[in-house]
């Protein structure tokens, strides 16, 4: 295979249909999330992770409320409602201070692309970035958005070694965040 097909099978795959990744195949489905106020597509395969997994992967007693993984534990996708009084002019703000705060705690985290998305009228602050562990690097997108003056943080994590096959299709799953307002949900 050249690399000029591999490169042209990872960029043409959409979470809308199926794709393959590594040989796998993965249907993807709209799911619902902290009361119906978050919508977002993720593959049919990822499951609630199990909770002595969870404690496991994520010890701080304060992990993400959402963890959703494939069956062997290694890509995620999380998503955590954090309460406070935050609007959505201000995601911009948030991206950069989570960033800054990273970039502190650990200087070896190489950051790659960043922005800010407006995806029906909401804005998604994001950035990507290579996160070393005890077995091998992680790629990571985190992304922000606002929900009914809260945030939402979701983290997608895999294997750095398979970041360009799912990076394209993370960053797809990000896109496909809907935020359904109090005056939508009554």
């Amino acid at each position: 295979m050249t690399k000029e097909y591999v490169d042209e099978r990872i960029t043409s795959q959409n979470i809308y249909e199926s794709i393959t990744i590594h040989g796998r195949y993965y249907e993807f489905q709209e799911l619902t999330f902290f009361e119906d106020k978050l919508k977002m597509r993720l593959p049919s395969a990822f499951l609630d992770m199990a909770p002595d997994l969870a404690k496991i992967k994520y010890p701080s007693s304060d992990r993400p409320q959402i963890i959703k993984t494939e069956d062997t534990g290694s890509i995620t996708v999380t998503l955590n409602l954090i309460q406070n009084n935050i609007g959505d002019d201000h995601i911009r703000e948030v991206k950069d201070g989570v960033k800054n705060i990273l970039k502190r705690l650990n200087p070896s985290y190489l950051f790659y692309e960043e922005g800010v998305e407006m995806i029906e009228e909401k804005s998604i602050g994001f950035f990507e970035f290579k996160s070393p562990t005890l077995d091998e690097s992680l790629f990571n997108l985190m992304f922000f958005v606002e929900i009914n003056k809260n945030l939402m943080m979701g983290t997608f994590s895999c294997p750095y070694r398979e970041y360009k096959e799912w990076r394209m299709v993370a960053r797809q799953m990000m896109q496909s965040v809907r935020v359904r307002t109090l005056n939508e949900i009554k």
